[in-house]
């Protein structure tokens, strides 16, 4: 194997070895017996396991950063409804296709991540403080343009962080065989409605 592909099958061999015998019962033997390399060479790479499960759900909020951040800054933009609407779906069935497309590690996040202290910790109120500076700054803007009507922006960030937290921990990773079209429907009119949303918002008449 080459660099890149060894590095490579440790982490899907991690993964694998981490959803079956969870975080605490795993040891770096077990992972290096699944990819079918020398102990040594796992060492070369990452230096525990702590070490390569960090590597992998950093990766996998790296994702969910890049797509937030490059569709977070246009949550509520529009100069109608229908074009905000669009917008904030838009956003929700990003952020559902990078959790579809990683289901494995997502489950690492939510499931090891959740539950224990320590670098899980850390991981997980990174991940929730990042979700919640980014929405709350748009919904400052939401608000000041008379787009949404909420109490304290701060508390709604940290909503709109649990409905998506516990939807798609319960519906993907839980609960499997979910309309997904039919979830990301109810999720917008959800986040919507609770952040009273003008529906006859229209920039233009203002």
């Amino acid at each position: 194997m080459g660099e890149f592909t060894t590095k490579q099958a440790l982490i899907v061999s991690a993964i694998r070895i981490f959803r079956q015998k969870g975080f605490q019962m795993t040891r770096v033997s077990d992972i290096v017996a699944d990819a079918g390399v020398a102990q040594g060479t796992f060492y070369n790479y990452f230096k525990s396991k702590e070490a390569i499960f960090r590597e992998i759900c950093s990766g996998f909020i790296e994702k969910v950063q890049s797509k937030f951040l490059e569709r977070s800054e246009h949550f509520f933009d529009g100069d109608t409804a229908s074009e905000v609407i669009a917008n904030v779906q838009q956003v929700v069935r990003d952020i559902f296709r990078i959790y579809q497309d990683n289901l494995d590690v997502a489950e690492l996040l939510f499931r090891e991540g959740i539950g224990n202290g320590g670098i899980f910790k850390e991981i997980y109120e990174g991940m929730f403080l990042l979700f919640m500076e980014l929405i709350e700054e748009q919904m400052l803007k939401a608000v000041d343009r008379g787009l949404i009507h909420i109490e304290d922006v701060r508390i709604g960030s940290v909503f709109l962080f649990g409905l998506f937290e516990r939807t798609l921990l319960y519906f993907m990773i839980i609960q499997k065989d979910t309309d997904l079209n039919q979830l990301e429907r109810m999720v917008v009119d959800f986040v919507l409605k609770g952040l009273s949303f003008d529906y006859t918002f229209n920039a233009k008449t203002r």
